[in-house]
């Protein structure tokens, strides 16, 4: 099915939960079992000058270091991306992908909150200049009217001549079929047929797969079997992600095998899942539970439930915490405020 894609992301969402601290070892065994499994796209991690190492973590200080990590070279097709979070890292110091220097890469993710969208888009200008795929991630997609969106749609794909795609991002798992739907929905009318829509999902009410499923029976359903539209899916290894986790990506590549005839290698990403992931939940176990169902009630960042909860508050003092946070302070984890925001309330 060539208008589906999927993407692991496990580098670099599920890097929450390890610190981002896989081991050169590690990250090249893994990219190498993703590939291996005929995924399509794969995500090294984060470039952020703020918070990155120089070795042995996926979350990079510099392009050198993100060079460095992947010393074995390119075997496989599949497309090569690194991520940047708006603010973090100057794209002016990455390299023209023309100069030879960059050939572990070919794509840049560009993730930004709302605020930031109107300066986000010189720096996908830069991206584009310098060679790179550009892949635009407005993070909270939930934050934005449908007006909004469409916006930033049509001004993005309009000044960023040769944009790959762009995403809708259910940063803190809280959308329905229904809602999730819609916006995908909205969003493939007003994108141009030749940029991919990109899905990325969080797994906080354990929605992810049938938000996906509900998505792929809309766009290719049997009434729909001419689209045209070429669909993106993010996953990652055991759902390994921040709070609650992502879309296993082992669950996604089975179920499109099986009704869409594609041929992922499942068996190769549970092996490598098993034998890499399965001993770092072990000791840092995510998935859903009742502290991220209420941080999605609420459509804040499940950091604050997290740090809440380490505090002793009950379930019930939490939920009645969650409900006072300003939207301001939703989005974002700000432990400054939240030490304040305790002290006003013990």
């Amino acid at each position: 099915m060539r208008n589906i894609s999927l993407l692991d992301c496990t580098l670099r969402d599920g890097g929450w939960i390890n610190d981002f601290r896989f081991g050169r070892e590690g990250m090249n065994d893994l990219v190498s079992a993703v590939e291996e499994a005929g995924i399509e796209y794969v995500e090294l991690g984060y470039i952020d000058a703020l918070k990155g190492s120089t070795e042995d973590r996926s979350m990079y200080a510099d392009f050198e270091t993100l060079t460095n990590s992947f010393p074995n070279g390119r075997t496989k097709d599949t497309v090569r991306v690194v991520m940047i979070d708006y603010g973090k890292f100057d794209v002016g110091q990455l390299p023209d992908l023309s100069s030879g220097q960059s050939n572990v890469i070919d794509g840049i993710r560009i993730c930004f909150h709302k605020k930031d969208a109107t300066r986000a888009i010189p720096l996908g200008q830069q991206v584009l200049e310098k060679g790179y795929k550009l892949f635009f991630q407005p993070m909270v997609t939930t934050r934005y009217t449908d007006k909004e969106f469409g916006e930033l749609i049509e001004r993005t794909q309009g000044e960023l001549k040769g944009l790959s795609g762009i995403y809708v991002v259910d940063s803190f798992g809280v959308m329905n079929e229904e809602e999730m739907c819609r916006r995908i929905s909205f969003a493939d009318s007003v994108l141009d047929p030749e940029i991919k829509l990109g899905i990325h999902t969080h797994n906080n009410l354990n929605k992810s797969f049938s938000n996906i499923k509900a998505i792929l029976s809309m766009l290719f359903g049997s009434e729909s079997l001419a689209r045209t539209r070429s669909l993106i899916i993010d996953g990652s290894l055991s759902g390994m992600g921040k709070g609650a986790g992502n879309l296993p990506i082992e669950m996604i590549a089975e179920y499109l095998n099986d009704t869409f005839g594609c041929q992922y290698g499942v068996d190769r990403l549970e092996e490598i899942s098993n034998r890499l992931i399965r001993p770092i939940r072990e000791k840092n176990p995510w998935g859903s539970s009742p502290e991220y169902v209420l941080a999605a009630k609420y459509r804040v960042t499940p950091t604050y439930a997290k740090t809440f909860m380490k505090r002793g508050f009950t379930l019930q003092q939490l939920d009645t915490l969650l409900s006072g946070i300003p939207d301001e302070k939703k989005d974002s984890f700000d432990r400054s405020f939240a030490d304040n925001y305790l002290k006003d309330r013990i």
